[in-house]
């Protein structure tokens, strides 16, 4: 499917009675977040205190995609659930946690829309912790539809990328697009006592960093061929996320890094709103 195929597929279904209510008067910004520790789910940090307040920047959006690093399967699905359960798919956490229900609506017209137009099955799946983690702190009232689209390990990165600038279109019409992952993962060697941050990690972080300010989507998906990159992710589970973010920048956006920090020597909390 071609861009211009899925912009009139856009054209119609958002103009339905579903979407045209409350027209936003802007194109919705994009975000990349990375999640970090479920910890944060009820932390009051300078982390979650950004989240709360990146949401009161623009206007409130109309439906929430979001493509999490805890989706990761060898298919693209699109979740059409209607009733969605909160996926708690972390272990050995305090209990508090695990009582936490945020638990939106879905939006199974947009997802199976989508769904019928990149070729892509549906299941009925709720928000696993990187979606909900981070929402919770940005909507708490879970009052605005939301469902994810897995990360398929079998596209290669440039695929990821078309893909996300297909999904970019949604933009336009009130759809907030969230990749949520993390510029560097490498939890084996995180160490919350540390005292300095790893060189590897900030170098790391901040080519990433300019290639987001300077729009070289091209760095961002040969990314395999930067020395550092198989350090910061072993497992490229959080990196991928963050190309469906890079693939909403257009030529007119504005970038914007809302939280920048590295914890634990080498974890990076980097956030971007584009647009």
């Amino acid at each position: 499917m071609t861009r211009k195929e899925f912009l009139k597929f856009t054209t119609l279904l958002l103009s339905s009675p579903l979407f045209a209510s409350n027209k936003t008067k802007k194109k919705m910004p994009a975000l990349f977040i990375s999640h970090g520790s479920p910890m944060n789910i009820i932390l009051d940090n300078s982390y979650t205190k950004k989240l709360k307040n990146i949401s009161k920047t623009f206007e409130k959006p109309k439906a929430i995609i979001v493509i999490s690093a805890h989706w990761y399967e060898n298919q693209t699905l699109v979740s059409n659930a209607e009733e969605q359960e909160t996926i708690y798919d972390f272990y050995n956490f305090p209990d508090i946690l695990y009582d936490i229900v945020y638990e939106p609506k879905g939006n199974p017209t947009l997802a199976n829309s989508i769904s019928n137009k990149i070729k892509a099955p549906t299941v009925d799946r709720g928000l696993d912790h990187g979606a909900w983690s981070i929402l919770r702190h940005m909507y708490p009232k879970a009052d605005i539809p939301t469902f994810q689209i897995s990360i398929n390990n079998t596209l290669t990165y440039k695929q990821h990328f078309k893909l996300g600038k297909i999904l970019s279109i949604l933009r336009e019409n009130g759809v907030l697009i969230i990749g949520s992952g993390s510029v560097t993962h490498n939890l084996r060697l995180t160490n919350p006592n540390a005292q300095e941050i790893d060189t590897w990690a900030l170098s790391f972080d901040e080519y990433v960093k300019d290639a987001f300010n300077f729009k070289k989507s091209s760095k961002l998906i040969n990314i395999k061929e930067h020395p550092l990159f198989t350090i910061a992710h072993p497992y490229d589970d959080h990196y991928i996320p963050l190309l469906y973010s890079a693939a909403c920048i257009n030529s007119d956006d504005k970038v914007e890094h809302f939280h920048d920090e590295i914890i634990s020597g080498n974890l990076t909390m980097r956030c971007i709103k584009i647009g």
